[in-house]
């Protein structure tokens, strides 16, 4: 049995369901096909076109499809009162694809095995818009029958109507359900650190694996953008690429853009994953982390929070710059933070050297699950060796002197670090070697 000091963590699953497949193997045919899963939304308001936007947006969901226990899936229908929830669907969906990846097998009575989630306010879109028209309907019917009334009577009905959504918002809630679905009766933790939620989560995994806490650990996240909200207030900010193409450390970048979906790994320690002749992706070295405290959305040009971040992973994993083969930046396609994440690459890295790619044009903006999905297809790039083309990026900003990989690449890849900088300053760096 290993000391505590010498547990290492290995990925021996993965999960993801995005706009462009269900699965590692779709999801990489069309990464590699260069395939997106661009289509126009419209939210309309009792007919009326209240807005379009560009979303990634997935189509086809069933979660019947994912061969979840029925039983437990009527249990938590009962418990919505037959309301459907989508960040949760993604999320059990994703939990079940990285489990059957895995192929682990364990007694879903009794285990210890971990569990860490991420999502950005989950279940808020839906509310919201229930909770509009709730209230539109009431008031509505109210005016048609002329009977008068007041601010107490229609609170009474939007409680009674949606306390059991409301209830639901609290994040301790989708842990419970996902916990109660898959058997799973470990340490939990539900992290909400922004963008770089996925890495926050990854770490705080790890080291209940390296702790002894577990021997397994699952790390979820999602997001579900179909709706208005969110796509409303990143406009307003002047922060979504109404044109539908985010495009990293281009002088073309102009914004965001929204990707549906969710993504999973499985984390074993690595003497308990090589016992039982599991597949083994990489093994996770280590992560840096940050938090700038600056302004929610602007990152601080001249501090070196992120940059401490990026070594504070190199240093934790025992690397020196140079034995990084490839790395995965948050590119967000925003200029000023495409600006600072380029300068951190470079402050770290040299200019010029190690070769860049960014995901976010393939599946769109996660949110707080970005980092877990765009882990997903980095550890894919690993194993076949195969870095993906940054799309939208024709007109390359040089002036931001990184190497950004702008057609598929054949390269041998045995380590690579996957950077996130989040909204309010939390910035994450992960080092993943193969195993």
């Amino acid at each position: 049995m290993p000391t505590l000091k010498n547990r290492r963590v290995v990925i021996t699953g993965v999960g993801p369901i995005s706009a462009i497949g269900f699965g590692k193997n779709y999801l990489w045919d069309s990464i590699f096909k260069g395939r997106t899963g661009l289509a126009q939304q419209e939210f309309k308001v009792d007919g009326e076109l209240w807005d379009k936007f560009w979303v990634h947006k997935i189509s086809n969901f069933d979660i019947n499809n994912f061969k979840i226990d029925p039983q437990a899936l009527k249990d938590i229908s009962s418990w919505k009162q037959g309301k459907p929830d989508q960040d949760l669907f993604y999320l059990l969906a994703a939990v079940k694809l990285a489990l059957d990846d895995s192929k682990v097998s364990y007694n879903p009575e009794s285990n210890d095995i971990g569990l860490f989630l991420t999502v950005e306010h989950p279940g808020f879109e839906p509310f919201m818009t229930d909770l509009l028209e709730e209230t539109m309907a009431y008031v509505k019917n109210k005016l048609q029958s002329n009977t008068s009334t007041s601010k107490k009577e229609i609170y009474d009905h939007l409680f009674n109507t949606l306390v059991q959504n409301g209830y639901d918002l609290q994040t301790f809630m989708y842990l419970y359900l996902v916990s109660k679905t898959f058997g799973l009766h470990g340490y939990s933790l539900f992290t909400s650190n922004a963008c770089a939620s996925g890495l926050f989560a990854l770490e705080s995994a790890a080291r209940q694996i390296k702790y002894g806490g577990s021997d397994i650990a699952i790390v979820a996240g999602g997001d579900y953008c179909d709706t208005m909200f969110k796509h409303r207030w990143f406009n307003e900010q002047g922060l979504y690429a109404e044109d539908g193409k985010l495009k990293p450390f281009s002088q073309d970048a102009n914004g965001i853009v929204l990707g549906d979906g969710a993504s999973a790994l499985v984390l074993e320690e690595l003497n308990y994953a090589k016992k039982r002749k599991a597949q083994i992706y990489a093994e996770y070295l280590g992560g840096g982390f940050s938090l700038e405290g600056w302004k929610v959305t602007l990152p601080q040009l001249n501090s070196n929070s992120y940059q401490d971040a990026i070594k504070q992973s190199l240093k934790i994993s025992g690397l020196k710059p140079k034995d990084i083969d490839l790395i995965n930046p948050h590119g967000v396609g925003i200029k000023i933070t495409d600006r600072y994440e380029a300068k951190a690459i470079t402050d770290v890295f040299g200019e010029n050297k190690t070769p860049v790619t960014a995901f976010k044009p393939y599946v769109g903006h996660n949110l707080g699950g970005s980092a877990i999905l765009e882990t997903i297809i980095l550890l894919l790039s690993m194993q076949k060796n195969l870095i993906p083309a940054t799309l939208n990026c024709d007109s390359l900003e040089t002036k931001y002197n990184i190497s950004v990989i702008q057609k598929l690449t054949n390269k041998p890849i045995k380590t690579a670090i996957k950077l996130s900088c989040g909204f309010a300053g939390y910035n994450a760096a992960a080092i993943f070697r193969k195993a």
